[in-house]
């Protein structure tokens, strides 16, 4: 398992990811904060917009995580933008294409689970 730092209101976190998949296949991550009482969920990564995507897509949450997490998924290697975008609603989510390497260092378990679960 891997963990990143990650900054938030003013404090340094412990960041873990948790590799997931939606109803449809679609790549989910949910981010969870290491607390004196252990791992709790924080929010999640990805967005779910209803229609299947390839293998390792996902659209990031901007809503609820903000623009700055853009720059922490680059920071931290774990993705790279397509440059596509969907508005959904009043927001407009970007699509990143996750690196497999990641996906596999931050959650193996998870990634397999994912892999098949996924109608590639």
């Amino acid at each position: 398992m891997k963990t990143f730092d990650f900054e938030k209101y003013g404090n340094t976190y412990k960041m873990k990811l948790d590799i997931k998949t939606y109803s449809n296949g679609n790549l989910a991550l949910a981010m969870c904060i290491n607390t004196e009482d252990g791992w709790e969920p924080w929010n999640i990564l990805t967005v779910n917009l209803g229609f299947p995507l390839e293998k390792n897509i996902a659209y990031i949450d901007t809503n609820n995580n903000g623009k700055t997490i853009l720059a922490w998924i680059t920071r931290n290697k774990l993705a790279v933008s397509t440059g596509k975008k969907v508005r959904s609603g009043f927001c407009t989510y970007p699509q990143y294409k996750f690196r497999e390497a990641a996906l596999r260092e931050i959650d193996p378990d998870g990634y397999e689970r994912y892999l098949a679960a996924h109608p590639a």
